[in-house]
């Protein structure tokens, strides 16, 4: 989905489908594709037309001809991704999973993702919530556990809190999915919400674990890597809000400058 000029304006997006006889001819790049080098096939939004409405989606098999790989690199979570060259690459018509007018369609399936990004994030917040909390119980300090400071009873309080109300509005999410694709609004809610839970919670955790929190010797310091990039992907924390902030006043914020027109 991800390209060079097209990242949370993702319409921006300019590999083209170009029609050769039953198929199509792709060109252009993707960037950011988690674990690309790994992958046998490529799911890749394309442009068939102008618009929104020229946007769609084909399946790429690894050793398509035309198709290539830039140097690998990783993310902070330590999950590698290298850049998707396509130069004419041809592609079958049983390979077009959406064609123009597809972008909206898959769009809403992508709220699955999101779904799953939040129970992650939220996922290893909790993870590392339960290991601070052991330590708390049997670390020692100034003759007694952790557990009986105030500072740190409030702490666990607050990281409570947000893991139980986060952990609620992912339920509300899924459940209001039975039957099709989660609703646009709670997804966006709920990720806000796990995402910003998880990544909190996996930093106030290693506070409380201080050195060994901060070391590699427990996995706390890669739960805080892994939530903070879960903020980023699947939609920014940002534009997610824009999301909610739409379904709050029920009218739409385009993102994009007005263009002036010459007279």
């Amino acid at each position: 989905m991800t390209e060079p000029d097209a990242g949370s304006a993702v319409t921006e997006l300019t590999t083209t489908a170009t029609p050769d006889g039953d198929g199509f001819r792709i060109t252009g790049s993707k960037i950011f594709t988690t674990h690309g080098l790994h992958a046998s096939v490529f799911l890749v939004y394309v442009r068939f037309g102008p618009g929104v409405d020229g946007i769609g989606s084909v399946l790429i098999e690894r050793g398509a001809e035309g198709l290539s790989f830039g140097a690998a690199a990783k993310f902070l979570g330590g999950e590698d991704w290298n850049p998707l060259f396509f130069d004419n690459v041809y592609v079958p018509a049983e390979n077009v999973l959406l064609g123009p007018g597809g972008f909206k369609r898959q769009m809403s399936g992508f709220n699955v993702e999101r779904i799953g990004n939040s129970a992650r994030a939220l996922a290893l917040g909790r993870y590392s919530y339960e290991l601070a909390r052991e330590h708390a119980l049997t670390r020692h300090q100034f003759g007694r556990p952790l557990a009986e400071f105030q500072g740190l009873q409030w702490k666990f309080a607050d990281m409570k809190i947000k893991l139980d109300a986060a952990q609620l509005l992912l339920y509300r999410a899924a459940v209001g999915a039975e039957g099709g694709f989660p609703s646009a609004e709670q997804t966006a809610i709920a990720k806000v919400a796990c995402n910003r839970a998880g990544f909190d919670i996996a930093n106030e955790s290693l506070q409380v674990l201080g050195g060994m929190g901060y070391s590699d010797e427990l996995l706390v310091e890669y739960c805080l890597r892994r939530t903070r990039g879960w903020m980023i992907a699947g939609g920014t924390i940002e534009m997610l809000l824009n999301r909610i902030a739409e379904s709050v006043f029920e009218r739409r914020f385009p993102q994009r400058a007005a263009t002036s027109v010459s007279q």
